[in-house]
């Protein structure tokens, strides 16, 4: 024995013993995936020696129903060899497929185990896969096909094609089958991909990926290629079973998709939205196969091995690998090129067998079809026989019955010719003449044989070609009959898949009825209750507001009333008290009408204007009054005292909301109101700041002295816009923005105001001037005159503090609340404006009615400024509250204590707000009692 076969010897012994180890070490106990490096070796080893005997010896060896991971481990090692093994594996491992079986009915009876299930589905899917490439040599364990490949398997013989594409289908049932009771028993157990056993578990999932897009790919083209040579209706069937595995395999794709595990070992393809419609040959262009592959060569221990080719290039590395630690039987170089030049012949050799193999079985099969119409050609020649046979048979028959015919006519000669010696001359006469006509008959019988002997042949000849087109109609029936069956199971299977879909979706819309129904209510039910609580929350919105309103303007009235005692030292024409007092009744006549239509949120506005407007005219009422006399001033006092105690509890009743006893005390409220009206009327002229003779010219410079206030109030604003726009921006800047643009409407409705004032002014002063100088009218209507003079200052005034404010709060340094105030303040002031101007003009003057629109647009713009205010407030307020995203854990604590501290001041401030405002209350109702004592005892 030569030294180079002892190496061989032992560099064989030594992989068979590596391999041995290998398949113990990969087969453990141990929950984590199958190491990598121990199943290379293994393939590597299948290719070495060219056969898997070696592993199924080993696992002959191993108890697999011990533990359910050792079973697991088993089945993903089995399908690494079918992938990436030698060829063999398939052709051995198939005379093992009863042990696989039943290994999964073991595992299929116990469900208590994590891997029971699971065990079963994979020992299925191998077996059903190994029975696959048992029936179909031509395609590989790892269903790599060339293109040229798939192209002969699919234009091979159409049944062929046919099965083929239903055993496909088959195996991605199978497939799709594993995957599911896999993922199932991971979300049942809650394992996560990124734990050891939650690996374990999907790591045989990698290679049912790489699988599944073969088997895919293949469908595809095979169910393309079958529509272009069958019918559409025969292959309903496949057209159902592929959409239906088409959306388990996308939906398959998706969920591993976001499997963390799975990223960087395997690529997974996507799948378009929609199957292919096989209906139409064009889709095939245009389609794209989808490539699933396993990433690179930085695979960890736990990933799958790479494919076929990378595994032939590490098993010729591993075979040098293994030569090089045996250092004392190292392999030259020469040695390896003939190892591999030899396993090329081989595989040469066997794929020529596995051709030979085909071509014999192709063969045979022609051979066994010849041999069959062989049969029929001497069936059909037999039966030709048959027949000639039955025509020879008719023939002698003819031959026989014309002999008889002959034998008969020479026996009635004979008894004439014995009778004739006693008949004479005649007799024998008439036999001859007897015997000549039974001669032609017998002639024409023999003539009518050969006719009928004619007919048998040419009704062979046909019945001949009967048999034939009855054959011929026999096949065609049976090829009908098998298409009709084919129609009938498909038809049935299509039945029976709509009835079961119909059922289905039944009970989907008896699902989705009840659901809805049960939407509906529980919508009907939440809008219900949503609709109690937003009633509720705005009756209470309501109720704080006009609480609110009415608390603040009763404590206002209040200290009206102890303003009156001060009223001495005030001085207010009596010319200006009556308008004031005219536009305040009829602002309450509106807060009736409001009340009775139960308008609350133009109530609130009414209420606060009435408030406002109450306290200043009862002030100045006593003022005026204090003006003309003492005596009067003391009647006007209490008229005014009486006005403010039915105030207070109108305003007390309206804080409530009960809109029905609002108005009562409000008509009690107005019916005061003219009381001190009337009081006023009687009261006396007095005397004023301004004389008569220059009230005139101090009229017109107090109306240019407004109207450059309101131009210098505007260009100030615009420059405020100005200025805001180029330092501010984001929320503080849309903020001010509003409330300049607000303020600017403001201060054009008030400029439209004084010019239709102007021009009714120019009116009145026109329709009553008998001459030429306009001071004489105003000297002969001072009092009107100086009502118009304190509206121009007070105008001019206002409109100085509104810009002053709004300058404040665009700043920062002043509180929106001011400009609230302001804004009303010059509302006022132009309503009084407004008075002051129709008190002469004519009912009817159009500029009257221009001013009283203008009047009105001032409203409007003022109410438009507090709302602007308020929506400012709480955007700010949402920001300054709400926006935290710059706060430090340090910060947010110091926050958190600064507000609770807040809490606590505002809490201890409101209980002594409570107190004082009961000790008020005390003290107004002594005093109401000492009034009404003293009025008591007055009337006595």
């Amino acid at each position: 024995m030569s030294l180079k076969s002892v190496v061989l010897g032992d560099d064989r012994e030594a992989s068979i013993k590596h391999q041995i180890v290998s398949v113990h070490k990969a087969l453990n106990k141990n929950e984590i995936p199958l190491k990598h490096k121990h199943a290379r070796q293994v393939i590597v080893g299948t290719h070495k020696e060219k056969s898997c005997a070696l592993f199924w010896s080993c696992i002959s060896r191993i108890q697999l129903e011990k533990n359910p991971v050792i079973s697991w481990k088993f089945c993903h090692l089995l399908h690494k060899l079918i992938q990436d093994g030698h060829r063999k594996v398939l052709e051995e491992s198939v005379r093992y497929k009863a042990r696989i079986e039943a290994l999964g009915n073991f595992w299929y009876h116990l469900e208590n185990s994590d891997y029971g299930r699971p065990n079963s589905s994979y020992c299925k899917m191998l077996v059903s896969r190994l029975e696959f490439h048992n029936r179909n040599h031509s395609i590989p364990g790892n269903l790599r096909l060339s293109a040229n490949q798939v192209t002969a398997l699919a234009n091979a013989d159409v049944n062929q094609s046919f099965e083929l594409s239903i055993e496909m289908l088959d195996q991605m049932d199978d497939l799709l089958s594993l995957q599911a009771a896999v993922l199932r028993k991971v979300d049942n157990v809650n394992w996560s991909s990124l734990i050891p056993q939650g690996q374990c578990m999907l790591s045989p999932l990698i290679l049912v990926i790489l699988d599944t897009s073969k088997f895919y790919d293949h469908l595809v083209k095979l169910i393309f290629k079958l529509h272009s040579k069958l019918p559409p209706d025969a292959l309903l069937g496949h057209r159902t079973r592929f959409n239906s595995i088409f959306r388990q395999t996308k939906e398959f794709y998706e969920t591993s998709t976001n499997l963390q595990y799975f990223k960087f070992l395997v690529s997974i393809p996507k799948l378009p939205t929609y199957p292919p419609n096989f209906l139409q040959a064009s889709e095939l262009e245009s389609y794209q196969a989808p490539n699933a592959y396993l990433h690179g060569d930085n695979v960890s221990e736990t990933d799958t091995p790479p494919d076929e080719r990378s595994v032939a290039e590490e098993s010729l590395i591993d075979v040098v690998e293994t030569g090089s630690q045996n250092s004392s039987y190292h392999m030259d170089s020469k040695d390896t090129i003939i190892e591999a030049l030899r396993r090329d012949v081989e595989d040469a050799r066997y794929h020529n067998e596995r051709l030979m193999n085909e071509a014999r079985a192709r063969i045979e099969q022609y051979e066994k079809r010849l041999l069959q119409a062989q049969q029929e050609n001497d069936h059909y020649k037999q039966t030709l026989d048959e027949v000639k046979g039955e025509v020879d048979r008719l023939r002698e028959l003819t031959v026989a019955k014309g002999q008889q015919t002959v034998n008969e006519v020479r026996l009635l000669e004979t008894e004439q010719k014995a009778q004739s010696s006693e008949l004479n001359y005649q007799k024998m006469k008439s036999a001859y003449t007897n015997l000549r006509q039974e001669h032609i008959e017998a002639l024409t019988k023999l003539s009518e044989v050969q006719k009928e002997l004619t007919s048998c042949q040419t009704e062979k000849q046909s019945n001949e070609g009967t048999i034939l087109n009855l054959e011929k109609r026999m096949a065609e029936l049976e090829q009908e009959n098998i298409i009709k069956n084919e129609k009938v199971q498909n038809v049935s299977s299509i039945v029976d898949n709509l009835q079961r879909t119909l059922t289905e979706r039944e009970n989907e819309v008896q699902e989705l009825e009840q659901t809805v129904e049960q939407i509906k209510a529980e919508n009907i039910k939440n809008v219900e209750e949503m609709e109690k609580k937003n009633t509720t929350k705005l009756q209470t919105i309501l109720k704080s507001l006009f609480s609110s309103l009415c608390e603040v303007y009763s404590q206002i009235l209040k200290q009206s009333s102890e303003d009156l005692q001060n009223a001495l030292s005030i001085t207010y024409p009596n010319q200006l008290v009556l308008p004031a007092l005219r536009f305040v009744i009829e602002t309450t006549e509106k807060a009736i009408n409001e009340a009775d239509s139960e308008q609350s949120d133009n109530l609130f506005r009414t209420l606060t204007f009435l408030g406002h407007y109450l306290a200043d005219v009862l002030l100045n009422s006593a003022a005026a009054a204090n003006v003309v006399s003492i005596q009067h001033f003391q009647i006007v006092q209490e008229q005014c005292c009486v006005v403010i105690t039915d105030a207070i509890a109108a305003y007390s009743t309206a804080g409530n909301l009960n809109l029905k006893s609002v108005k009562e005390h409000f008509v009690k409220l107005k019916s005061s109101l003219e009381k001190l009206e009337q009081t006023c009327l009687s009261l006396p002229a007095g005397s004023s700041d301004v004389t008569a003779e220059v009230i005139g010219a101090e009229l017109e410079q107090e109306m240019k002295r407004m109207d450059a206030a309101i131009q210098k109030a505007v260009e100030l604003i615009e420059e405020m816009q100005k200025k805001n726009r180029a330092t501010d921006s984001g929320i503080r800047l849309k903020v001010n923005e509003g409330i300049l643009d607000s303020c600017n409407q403001l201060m054009a409705a008030i400029v439209t105001l004084v010019s239709k004032s102007r021009a009714l002014q120019e009116e009145i002063v026109a329709a009553g001037n008998d001459t030429a100088n306009p001071n004489e009218f105003y000297k002969r209507n001072h009092q009107w005159t100086e009502g118009l003079l304190s509206a121009a200052r007070a105008v001019g005034v206002a409109a100085t503090v509104l810009v002053q404010k709004a300058d404040d709060v665009v700043s920062c340094q002043g509180k929106l609340e001011y400009l609230i105030v302001a804004s009303q303040e010059i509302a006022a002031s132009t309503a009084q404006l407004f008075v002051s101007s129709r008190v002469k003009a004519d009912r009817e003057s159009p500029r009257l009615k221009e001013l009283s629109t203008a009047s009105s647009s001032v409203n409007t713009c003022t109410a438009n400024v507090v709302a602007t205010v308020k929506n400012a407030q709480i955007t700010l307020n949402e920001q300054r509250d709400l926006d935290f995203s710059h706060y430090t854990l340090h910060d947010t604590k110091k926050e958190e204590m600064e507000s609770q501290v807040r809490i606590l001041e505002l809490e201890d401030k409101l209980i002594r707000e409570r107190a004082h405002l009961s000790q008020l209350r005390k003290q107004h109702y002594q005093l109401a009692q000492i009034v009404e004592n003293n009025d008591n005892s007055k009337e006595e």
